[in-house]
């Protein structure tokens, strides 16, 4: 099958447009693409890829990690996609938008599909832990409680 796809960029509205989008789609509708960002590939729609297309946009984020503006964007997820090679004009050729991009990265928070998940997980074993811990203070609490209680009791008795 031979590739349906191009590659289409939008202005980032939060850049002023210094910045765009890429994502590949058969004729620019950004409704019907597949791209990359800081959740990972983004689908959208339906997207025509030919099988080598679909394999290494699957592949991406285990293969070059997670998303970052300056070293691993949606142009370079784009030329990787289609052409098998990781490109970005943006940052290896505009100054202003390297230097632009490499101080957004370093302040920008992100995460792939995998890292969230990870998160989850962290999440969901530290509430447990939590819990647990917030059981054990109770349970000795309950335990330290009876002792003074039963103390009491025997010195109430043993005064009579």
């Amino acid at each position: 099958m031979e590739s349906c796809v191009g590659i289409y960029s939008i202005p980032i509205e939060t850049t002023a447009g210094i910045a765009r989008h890429y994502y590949l789609s058969e004729n620019g509708d950004f409704k019907n693409s597949v791209g990359w960002g800081p959740a990972g590939v983004e689908w959208r729609g339906t997207v025509k890829l030919t099988e080598a297309e679909r394999s290494r946009a699957n592949e991406y984020g285990d293969r070059f990690g997670m998303y970052n503006i300056c070293t691993n964007n949606c142009e370079m997820f784009a030329w990787y996609v289609k052409r098998g090679k990781r490109y970005s004009e943006q940052t290896q050729k505009s100054v202003v938008k390297s230097l632009g991009a490499a101080a957004i990265s370093a302040i920008q928070p992100v995460h792939t599909v995998r890292s969230q998940k990870y998160k989850e997980i962290e999440k969901g074993i530290v509430d447990i832990f939590n819990n647990n811990l917030e059981e054990a203070h109770r349970q000795n609490w309950k335990a330290q409680q009876a002792e003074t209680d039963e103390f009491w009791r025997r010195r109430d008795r043993d005064s009579k």
